[in-house]
């Protein structure tokens, strides 16, 4: 009996205080849909702050219509798959891919559709523990932001145990040193390099010139599902023939781990592009470049989400996905990448580093969007819960 007791004792606690929890964020600002899900986080995680974003100068359906201008929100080509949708690697095959399946950059992204756009985009998807990070503010806190965590981020990548060249130095070492300076979390500045950069390439190992050669002799003209030649660089024309004619070692040796300019059409054109950018006159400037050593490009490249992102009220990684407020005046609609999936994959890397820190239960505060006229229900997932983009309970 007195287990039964205490059975019955702790329910009514738990919802008696989860109840006073939604009532708080009803009285912030949170439609009922929203604090019913973070107010089952609050209890959980009593830390945590939650705050609404309203979004309330354009409704729902107009800036979903806006999110759907071609090449804004790209997914890719169907590695995220369950087996039986990988099968047969047709361009259609996928849920989230729009009607016409249309190919951007170097062939292995995809336009997503309409109702892709607005399941990701919808914050009530994501009111749970594994996805709630990608609406963490991005400022930098000693007592939550442990090397541990920045350590546990870049644990599947290249930058494990290596040394970073032009420091000599642990890559999580030198992410908390940038941070602290800037003011920035090095949870996500280490998620960002893991997400751009994680297995290694041409942009962070200073390969780009050998990666251009490499390209100018490939007779298929791929890598892997990727195409190297596009509309601005093909195999034969004078555009690439200048490029080549430069040789390797004039490309080589200049790092651009954030991937800034990072684009274009077909794989030499993006691989250039970056190598542009590690160079370009403001990159001297303004952003410690050239971007000649990895330590240089990862402080200028940090420097630059910092001024051109975080200070421009794209201050979470939804905002950098999805940059929606008006706030943010001429930088609104200037997202940081095109991957539809990229703030809930960081989010949830996010979640394991900190868990893995034993830090999940420090006081986070997030930043959540609400947008005027939202459907009555949170937008379905096209893929059904089936894909590994698939919200949490």
């Amino acid at each position: 009996m007195a287990v039964v007791a205490c059975w019955i004792g702790w329910v009514f606690y738990r919802t008696s205080r989860i109840e006073g929890f939604r009532r708080d964020l009803a009285a912030k600002g949170f439609p009922a849909d929203y604090a019913a899900k973070l107010a089952e986080l609050k209890f959980d995680h009593t830390g945590w702050v939650f705050e609404p974003l309203p979004v309330v100068d354009m409704s729902w359906e107009e800036i979903v219509a806006k999110e759907c201008t071609p090449s804004w929100n790209l997914v890719v080509y169907a590695d995220w798959a369950p087996d039986e949708w990988n099968a047969l690697k047709e361009k259609n095959y996928t849920p989230y891919y729009a009607g016409d399946a249309k190919a951007y950059d170097s062939g292995a992204w995809y336009q997503a559709s309409r109702e892709a756009v607005a399941y990701f985009m919808d914050p009530r998807n994501f009111l749970n523990e594994r996805d709630i990070f990608m609406f963490e503010t991005l400022g930098f806190d000693e007592a939550s932001q442990s090397e541990k965590a920045v350590e546990r981020t870049l644990s599947k990548t290249f930058m494990a145990t290596a040394k970073c060249d032009g420091c000599r130095r642990g890559f999580a070492e030198l992410l908390m040193d940038v941070g602290r300076s800037l003011g920035v979390s090095p949870v996500f500045l280490a998620g960002r390099l893991a997400s751009e950069q994680g297995s290694g390439s041409a942009q962070a190992f200073g390969t780009i010139g050998d990666a251009l050669v490499s390209y100018r002799t490939n007779a298929t003209g791929r890598v892997g599902n990727a195409v190297i030649w596009g509309r601005r660089f093909t195999a034969e024309n004078a555009a690439t023939a200048a490029v080549i004619a430069k040789g390797a070692a004039a490309y080589n040796g200049y790092y651009n781990f954030f991937n800034f300019r990072a684009y274009g059409s077909g794989l030499f054109e993006i691989k250039y592009n970056a190598w542009v950018e590690a160079t370009a006159a403001e990159t001297r400037e303004k952003y410690g470049g050239p971007w000649n050593t990895q330590e240089r490009a990862i402080r200028g490249g940090a420097l630059k989400v910092k001024e051109r992102y975080i200070d421009t009220h794209r201050h979470t990684r939804y905002l950098q996905k999805f940059s929606v407020l008006p706030q943010a005046g001429a930088f609104r609609w200037k997202q940081y990448m095109q991957n539809i999936a990229a703030p809930l994959i960081e989010a949830r890397n996010t979640g394991k580093a900190y868990a893995a820190a034993g830090t999940l239960d420090s006081p986070y505060r997030f930043l959540i969007p609400v947008y005027k006229l939202m459907p009555a229900a949170a937008c379905a997932d096209p893929a059904g819960g089936r894909s590994v983009y698939s919200s949490s309970p």
